[in-house]
């Protein structure tokens, strides 16, 4: 569907229905977009193991979705969008910045899920990629009580804070290898279900598709024999957008490895609990990349909106990117705000269709909890793609 300005929805403030559980609401009108699957990138076909979460088991071989690519966007001649900020002067190859944007869904979800995000993003005019990868099988929640469980040994517990994100960016056993209650903290992940390897053999196969795209420039051929050898993505070329345990991926990508930027979309959540105050883990430690944009729910006054808030502004003031103290900025007004200068939170209320038990927490990013308005045409207009989604994506205006 198509976003509708402002001005024309004025004055029908009434949330039309969007179906509760269902993807790809804005699917069908996303240009260049290419769908593909992990197994299709995979050399040999292989598909990924299923992801049980509670008891619901969930396909890790959903679409990933490609949208653009680096050489139609640029030769494009629309110069991309730098809200709230000067931005980056234009290069030589036509007015982009190189960089490309991949979105790490949560716990559970698949790139689909946020279609109308993912369509939001792109209208930045960079290459913007939703990838499928192996999202650790506990929620964050779980996992932080998981990792208090190591207690009273506090070098455990914050490793433990430290190899979730690794176990799911590179692939590891150190969850499967701990237990709690008798099960293990986490799944394993193979490399090759990891971000890392997930997305290194998404660009290798985008590059054998399509070689004139551009896709050479984001990732390093394995060094030796596959599967022992992955493709690796070139860090510094791409910025990392991620919700829920996709924003806590996307900050540790951050801290530790030197990426363009990150966008944090209600996360990161990872909190030591129960550990004695002034104890530091890897949200502390000085952030490679920094610039990072930040964006949740803002009410934490009810469990069903977004209780874990004060976790995501503590982690938010502990990363030493922003001014202190911590300033973080309701945007529900539209006044002008900078996303280069503090975390922005909504208040918006979440669709009524949500399905989510946290519906303020899922409204951020997915396609059937988001707040929709409707429009005389009886078209739902989404309204954090009317400028949120991609403000807070074009990461560019913080330098």
């Amino acid at each position: 569907m198509k976003f509708t300005a402002l001005a024309c929805i004025l004055g029908t403030l009434s949330i039309s229905p969007v179906a509760a559980n269902t993807p790809d609401l804005c699917t069908a009108d996303i240009d260049n977009l290419t769908l593909i699957k992990p197994s299709e990138c995979d050399p040999t076909g292989r598909v990924g193991p299923d992801i049980t979460v509670g008891s619901t088991v969930y396909t890790n071989d959903e679409d990933h979705f490609v949208i653009g690519s680096p050489a139609l966007m640029s030769s494009s001649k629309e110069s991309r969008r730098l809200k709230g900020g000067q931005g980056k002067k234009s290069n030589k190859k036509g007015g982009h910045d190189d960089s490309i944007i991949v979105y790490l869904p949560g716990t559970t979800d698949w790139p689909g899920l946020s279609s109308c995000l993912l369509q939001s993003v792109a209208s930045n005019g960079i290459p913007t990629i939703g990838l499928t990868y192996g999202y650790l099988r506990r929620g964050d929640g779980f996992r932080n009580t998981r990792c208090a469980s190591l207690l009273p040994d506090m070098d455990a517990t914050v490793e433990c804070l430290t190899e979730q994100h690794n176990d799911a960016i590179f692939g590891g056993t150190y969850g499967a290898d701990r237990t709690y209650n008798g099960a293990e903290f986490w799944q394993s992940v193979d490399p090759r279900d990891s971000i890392a390897g997930r997305l290194g053999l998404l660009l290798a196969q985008l590059d054998e598709i399509s070689p004139d795209g551009g896709w050479d420039a984001y990732y390093t051929a394995g060094a030796g024999s596959y599967p022992d050898s992955l493709p690796m993505p070139k860090w510094s070329m791409i910025t990392f957008m991620g919700h829920s345990q996709g924003a806590g991926h996307s900050a540790y990508l951050a801290a530790t490895q030197d990426v363009h930027g990150a966008v944090l979309v209600s996360g990161p959540q990872d909190e030591c609990e129960d550990c004695p105050e002034g104890t530091k883990f890897w949200i502390d430690e000085k952030f490679k990349s920094t610039k990072i944009t930040a964006f949740a729910h803002g009410d934490a006054t009810e469990s069903f909106l977004e209780p874990t808030l004060p976790i995501m502004e503590d982690n938010w003031a502990r990363m030493g990117v922003w001014d202190k103290p911590l300033m973080v900025k309701n945007v529900d007004d539209y006044v002008h705000y900078d996303v280069c200068k503090t975390p922005i939170v909504s208040k918006i209320a979440p669709s009524a269709t949500s399905p989510c038990g946290r519906k303020g927490h899922c409204a951020t990013a997915l396609d059937d909890s988001a707040p929709v308005l409707a429009n005389t045409d009886e078209k739902n207009v989404y309204i954090f793609a009317m400028d949120i989604w991609s403000t807070i994506a074009d990461v560019d205006k913080c330098y």
